[in-house]
């Protein structure tokens, strides 16, 4: 797979499995948006790693439970590199609760993220690669917790 000249963002991109995708798409040439709520430092790094390989990425804080925010996300693309052919929509968090104790607040943190998120990421995305046009990859990550639900995680299931 060669991704050279090509720009991806990847929401939670600076840790874990969001990490290990920017890595992969750095192998392959792309360049990229790493996209960051908090560790700047783990965003840094990451981003020195990608140099290394021979690509560019930059990393962009940014809340993607906030429309806006998933907006800024391809703005910066666009801005810095001049397009985007790929979003991963990875970004998801849990909450370990009962379904006794979780409150609206945590409730609908988990959705906003996990599934807000995923769709108006699309969204915009899309909105930017017909603009451009050439056409363009959308990635979904997900987990599977939807078909093996763990007690404490009522919310993320």
């Amino acid at each position: 797979m060669n991704l050279k000249g090509k720009v991806a963002i990847v929401t939670g991109g600076n840790s874990g499995i969001g990490a290990a995708i920017v890595i992969a798409l750095a192998k392959h040439g792309a360049n990229i948006v790493i996209d960051y709520i908090s560790h700047p430092e783990a965003t840094d790094e990451l981003e020195k790693e990608v140099a290394a390989l021979g690509d560019q990425a930059i990393g962009v804080e940014a809340d993607v439970s906030k429309v806006a925010d998933l907006q800024k996300l391809v703005d910066h693309a666009v801005e810095k590199f001049g397009r985007v052919d790929v979003m991963v929509n990875n970004a998801g968090v849990e909450t370990r609760t009962s379904i006794l104790d979780t409150t609206e607040a945590q409730y609908e943190k988990v959705l906003e993220v996990n599934l807000k998120s995923a769709f108006f990421g699309t969204q915009i995305a899309a909105k930017q690669m017909i603009k451009q046009g050439g056409g363009g990859r959308i990635i979904n990550i997900t987990s599977v917790h939807e078909d093996w639900p763990m007690p404490g995680n009522i919310a993320y299931c």
